[in-house]
């Protein structure tokens, strides 16, 4: 509502400017002339051009928007969005509610969509609307609801390893390490050749200290994905949590080459775990997960 309420205020602001601007004009024009024809015709230019000017603010900044909008929405329905809305109820309503959306009225577009939702029983139209209300709570940064949202997709499609992989991180990002790797586990029984679910179940296994397990899990990933960027960034970890540079730095060049982001960081990182082996480390480039290595050899040294 606010963008809407924006756009008509900049809309009646150019008018106004122009309206101004052309009115002194003219009121400089009669007290420069005497000839009423000449002015008046003056006055019917000066008009024109105000009028001229306000259609076409109103084309650039209302209808265009609000016309790219609206096909936007009709085309998220599919090729077929524009016969759907005409035939289908629910599609109707899911087409508003993602016009809703587009326009900034997150309210109203919830509500709309969760009745969209609520309408449906088949389960592609059902996911239709979860993605989308999933879009919505996250431009709503409702992290509640948009739990509610990925575990509505898992009920709706447990055969979805997209679906399950993504509630599996939600899980991961809050610490149930049980309910994530059940979700996981599920995704790579539904494809198991899911990438991201066998790279996640190895943070899991690091993180619970299963080192060895979490070992197993990436060499499948690799054989899956030779050119898996986090999953060579992850084996150079652990070679490097072990004190081995030959390969620790082998697996960090394989993630450079496979294009893994902020390289210098990977550097840093690996970089710092092979100096603790040294006694000469720069701790503050230590992973989270390091750090039960040095407990374990404090507790060792006790």
């Amino acid at each position: 509502m606010k963008n809407k309420d924006n756009r008509i205020n900049m809309v009646f602001r150019r008018f106004l400017l122009v309206g101004l601007g052309a009115g002194i004009g003219g009121f400089v024009t009669l007290c420069a002339i005497d000839d009423w024809s000449v002015a008046v015709l003056i006055f019917g230019g000066c008009g024109f051009v105000i009028l001229s000017s306000l259609l076409a603010v109103i084309w650039a900044d209302v209808i265009v928007p609000r016309r790219e909008k609206r096909m936007t929405a009709a085309r998220a329905l599919g090729k077929d969005g524009i016969k759907l809305v005409r035939k289908d109820e629910v599609a109707k309503m899911a087409y508003k509610g993602i016009y809703a959306l587009l326009e900034g009225k997150l309210p109203v577009a919830e509500e709309i969509l969760q009745k969209a939702l609520a309408r449906t029983d088949v389960r592609q139209n059902q996911m239709f609307c979860i993605e989308w209300l999933i879009r919505l709570y996250e431009a709503m940064d409702n992290d509640a609801k948009l739990m509610w949202c990925y575990r509505k997709a898992v009920e709706y499609a447990p055969d979805n390893p997209e679906a399950q992989s993504r509630l599996g991180h939600a899980y991961f990002s809050d610490g149930k390490l049980d309910q994530a790797t059940y979700c996981f586990e599920q995704a790579l029984r539904y494809d198991p050749n899911h990438g991201y679910s066998y790279f996640s179940l190895a943070k899991i296994q690091m993180v619970r200290g299963e080192d060895d397990k979490a070992f197993e899990t990436l060499q499948k990933l690799v054989k899956i994905n030779e050119n898996h960027p986090l999953c060579h960034a992850e084996l150079a970890d652990w070679y490097a949590m072990r004190g081995d540079v030959q390969h620790a730095e082998e697996e960090c060049r394989k993630a450079q080459l496979c294009g893994i982001q902020e390289p210098e960081n990977l550097n840093k990182r690996i970089n710092a775990m092979l100096s603790f082996h040294k006694t000469d480390y720069d701790e503050k480039n230590l992973p989270d997960i390091f750090y039960r290595k040095i407990e374990s050899k404090e507790k060792a040294n006790d």
